[in-house]
């Protein structure tokens, strides 16, 4: 562990030591006289402060300081005498305004004080680094104890998925077919893989809570794709065509930003063109479409559609508990906070990192929203060896939902013995 607290404690009770207190009070009054100290000085006059039992201070100053204060040496004795004398008032009255004492040193130290802690931070890093390596391999062998046949069997499926999609591709490049609902299906079946594919990265690290929050981009994707299926080529030039719809906001908001987040600002000349294509859609497919989900007005005949009202239309509004639960991981939202995956309901923990509880819900729903994409695209312009693979994979997800559900009531099971 990095022992963070402790190095602060550690810095803070340096500043605070009697001897450093009373050097800085005494260099204050030193200043006065147009001295200043040197390292080595302060330093002896710290070591003389702690073994201080006579009440004698020696000091050696150089030609060069005495000549700077324009006094003479009897002068400098008289003054540094009553800075001397005074120096126990000066210390008890510091100590009494500590709060004032506190925030001068915060403001004057806090940066002298993080640069010792960072290079003592520095030299602790590679065994810390060790530590945490060593942890989550302790922990993801023994999730690959528990849960390895099912997270097998998950992986096992998103290479069945990929491969089918990775045929379903070379028959298109083969016959040159050019179907745009082909083409956005592939292209949104490659992104659900590459999804699944961190999902289960997170899950055998035992990061419930972070696949289930992927998960929720997955569900997304599947409901589109089904939505693109049912609705044909329309909906998927739609779709397509509404990125310059998301490039134009998302470069408007850009600018209104660029300069806070240091970066340099998107040209006149780009803005501009990319208005005059927003427009130009505008135009082309009526003022609903500048909203978020405008390419999928016309289908629903609504306005100003919403994901929900998608959702809702391919039947799959089902999963909306699920992907509430994700969304509040995603945005912070206090359920997302307060609860978590990665534990019991009865325990009251808060988890910052792996636990080999949870992995059950983000995988069966990963299973069930890859299934619903590869499906869509397997079924459309389906042949014989594209329906039978549909069906093989189907089978092969309960086979793996069935396999998750039968760990975690196991783990729970003896865990509530």
């Amino acid at each position: 562990m990095l022992g963070l607290q402790e190095l602060f404690d550690e810095q803070i009770e340096k500043i605070f030591r009697s001897e450093k207190l009373a050097v800085r009070i005494l260099e204050h009054d030193l200043k006065e006289l147009k001295i200043e100290l040197t390292d080595e000085q302060r330093t002896d006059l710290e070591e003389q402060f702690s073994k201080l039992r006579s009440g004698t201070l020696s000091f050696d100053f150089d030609d060069s300081q005495i000549e700077g204060t324009g006094l003479s040496e009897e002068e400098i004795k008289k003054k540094l005498k009553e800075a001397f004398e005074g120096l126990s008032h000066k210390l008890q009255k510091l100590l009494e305004n500590i709060d004032e004492t506190m925030q001068n040193v915060v403001d004057n130290l806090s940066d002298s004080v993080s640069e010792s802690v960072l290079k003592t931070l520095e030299g602790r890093l590679t065994g810390m680094l060790e530590d945490q390596e060593d942890m989550y391999q302790n922990i993801s062998d023994d999730i690959d104890a528990k849960w390895g046949q099912p997270l097998g069997l998950l992986q096992g499926l998103i290479v069945i998925a990929d491969e089918s999609a990775q045929r379903r591709v070379e028959r298109v490049h083969e016959n040159s077919e050019d179907d745009v609902v082909q083409d956005l299906l592939i292209r949104l079946h490659a992104k659900a893989i590459q999804i699944s594919k961190e999902i289960l990265t997170l899950l055998k690290y035992g990061l419930s809570n972070g696949a289930q929050a992927r998960w929720r981009t997955l569900h997304e994707i599947a409901v589109i794709a089904t939505f693109v299926s049912d609705h044909g080529s329309s909906v998927a030039e739609q779709y397509i065509e509404h990125e310059a719809i998301d490039t134009y906001k998302a470069a408007i908001q850009y600018n209104y930003y660029y300069a806070r987040i240091g970066a340099e600002p998107i040209s006149q000349e780009q803005i501009d063109s990319m208005k005059e294509d927003y427009e130009t859609l505008l135009y082309k497919h009526g003022q609903s479409f500048r909203h978020d989900y405008g390419w999928a007005a016309s289908a629903l005949k609504i306005k100003r559609p919403t994901f929900k009202d998608i959702e809702a239309s391919v039947e799959l509004d089902h999963n909306r508990p699920y992907y509430r639960a994700a969304s509040a991981n995603v945005h912070g939202n206090p359920s997302g906070v307060l609860n978590n995956l990665g534990l019991l309901s009865e325990e009251d923990i808060i988890l910052s990192g792996p636990s080999n509880i949870g992995l059950s819900t983000p995988a069966q729903s990963t299973i069930i929203s890859l299934n619903v994409v590869t499906t869509m695209l397997l079924m459309h312009e389906a042949t014989l060896d594209s329906i039978v693979i549909g069906k093989v994979i189907s089978k092969y997800g309960r086979r793996a939902e069935d396999a998750f559900i039968e760990v975690e009531s196991d783990l729970l099971g003896s865990m509530n013995k």
